[in-house]
C-alpha cells in the first residue's frame, strides 16, 4: 500500500527556523535507511505558510488566499510518499524516525486511494485505465523530459497570452526556425519573435493551445521532441484552427538550461495539386488518391 507521511508544521518551522546540523544528519541517516528498504519514493520539506497560497474555489469562483496561515498545528511542514506492505509497517518506521522538530512534533500517516479504490464510480474501467497510463508516463517521465514539458507548457502559455517575449524566453539566441507559414526559414530568437508578432494579429482573441502525442528523446545535453499541435479558436471555424501540423523541437542543454536551437513546424501537402493535406482527425493517418488529381 501507498501512503503520505506528514510531518505536521510547529512554531518553529512556521517562524523558518532551519533545523540544526545534527537533526539533518539524523534525518539523512533515517532517509537513507528508508530507500535501501525500499519505502521511500519521494519526500520533501515545505517552505512555512507565509511563503504560500491557497486557492478557494466557490462553485465557479476562485479566490487567492495569501499566507500565512494561522492554523499552525494543521498545516505540513514536510512530506514522504512511501510504499509499504501495511499500515502497520508505516507506524513503525515512523517510529524509528528523530523528532523532525526542536520541539514537540507530530507525524500523521494517510493511506492513498489506489487505482482500484475508484471500481465503483468507473463502471467500465475506462477511467482506471487512463490512470494506469498516466501513471506510466509519470514513472518513465526523466527529470529532463519533466523539464521539457513545463517548457512546453510554458510556451502555450504564452501564446495564448499572446506574449511575444514569453514565446521566446527559452530559445537559444540563435536559434532556427522552419515554420509552416513563409518564411521557410527564420534565424534568431528576436527575429521569431518578430514573425509571431507579425502573426498573432490576424488570430481570432481566444483560443487555446493544444499538444498531443508528445515524444521526447533525451541524450545528455541533447535532445529532441515531436508532436502535433493545433489551436482550439473561438469562433471555431477561424482558420487557425482547421488543421492540426506537425512539430519537431531540438534542445540543447546552455548554461545549465534547456533551450530550443531548432523547431520545424509542417502540414503534409498534396504533390499532385501542391496543396496542402489538412490533418483534420490525428486519429485517422489518411492520404490523397494520387490518381485523382485535385483531391482534398
Amino acid at each position: 500500500m501507498k501512503v503520505m507521511v506528514m510531518v505536521k508544521a510547529t512554531p518553529s518551522s512556521e517562524a523558518g527556523h532551519m533545523p540544526p546540523e545534527q537533526l539533518l544528519a539524523d534525518m539523512g541517516r533515517f532517509n537513507e535507511a528508508l530507500v535501501e528498504a525500499g519505502i521511500m519514493k519521494a519526500g520533501e520539506g515545505l517552505k512555512p505558510s507565509a511563503e504560500g497560497v491557497r486557492v478557494h474555489f466557490s462553485g465557479a469562483d476562485r479566490s487567492v488566499i495569501d499566507g500565512p496561515f494561522a492554523e499552525t498545528q494543521e498545516l505540513v511542514a514536510g512530506f514522504w510518499l512511501w510504499e509499504v506492505n501495511s499500515m502497520q509497517d508505516a507506524i513503525d518506521w515512523v517510529k524509528r524516525c528523530p523528532n523532525p522538530m526542536s520541539e514537540d512534533s507530530d507525524i500523521e500517516i494517510r493511506p492513498l486511494f489506489e487505482i482500484e479504490d475508484l471500481a465503483a464510480s468507473d463502471p467500465t474501467g475506462a477511467l482506471r485505465k487512463r490512470e494506469h497510463e498516466l501513471s506510466a508516463v509519470i514513472s518513465n517521465t526523466s527529470d529532463d523530459e519533466a523539464a521539457i514539458r513545463r517548457m512546453m507548457t510554458a510556451w502555450s502559455k504564452a501564446l495564448e497570452a499572446k506574449d511575444l517575449d514569453g514565446l521566446v524566453a527559452d530559445y537559444a539566441p540563435g536559434a532556427v526556425l522552419y515554420d509552416a507559414i513563409p518564411p521557410y526559414k527564420t534565424i534568431g530568437a528576436d527575429n521569431i519573435r518578430q514573425v509571431w508578432a507579425n502573426c498573432l494579429p490576424h488570430f481570432p482573441d481566444q483560443f487555446t493551445s493544444e499538444h498531443r502525442d508528445v515524444v521526447i528523446h533525451v541524450n545528455g545535453s541533447t535532445a529532441v521532441m515531436h508532436c502535433l499541435h493545433h489551436f482550439i479558436p473561438t469562433p471555431a471555424d477561424h482558420p487557425c484552427g482547421q488543421t492540426w501540423m506537425r512539430v519537431t523541437v531540438g534542445y540543447c542543454r546552455i548554461d545549465g538550461q534547456w533551450k530550443v536551437v531548432h523547431e520545424h513546424v509542417s502540414v503534409p501537402f498534396n504533390p499532385m495539386d501542391n496543396q496542402a493535406w489538412c490533418i483534420r482527425d490525428p486519429h485517422t493517418v489518411d492520404a490523397p488518391d494520387y490518381g485523382q488529381p485535385g483531391e482534398k
